[in-house]
């Protein structure tokens, strides 16, 4: 696997972050050490998780740490949609992210299933 600056999903995972802050800003004030700091917790952990892996020696550790950043990014998801629920967040932005979470998804998978068949060089 190469350096996680150079993949395309590990800069995804980075752009959507950005999001996710900018997306809780909006969060009430007393969610500043509930769903605010989770949510946001989980969205950095998803690109930290592909950084780490990318610098992990066998192919198993790094697959094992993708799949850690897959399980946040479903934290993710699961954390907006609470958001949404409780309205906190509009419609249309929370599901938009949601989605785009989804393809992030997408794409983990296909960087962990490439390490497991002894890849790791392409660029999801």
């Amino acid at each position: 696997m190469q350096d996680h600056r150079k993949l395309r999903v590990w800069h995804q995972a980075q752009e959507l972050c950005v999001r996710v802050y900018l997306l809780s800003a909006d969060f009430p004030d007393e969610e500043r050490f509930g769903l605010t700091s989770q949510v946001r917790r989980a969205a950095v952990s998803v690109g930290s998780n592909i950084a780490e892996a990318s610098r992990r020696v066998s192919q198993k550790d790094k697959a094992r740490i993708i799949n850690v950043g897959q399980g946040e990014g479903a934290e993710v998801m699961s954390e907006l949609d609470i958001a949404h629920r409780l309205k906190y967040a509009g419609a249309a932005a929370a599901q938009e992210l949601i989605e785009e979470y989804d393809r992030l998804e997408a794409s983990l998978e296909a960087l962990r299933q490439s390490i497991l068949a002894g890849g790791g060089r392409q660029r999801p």
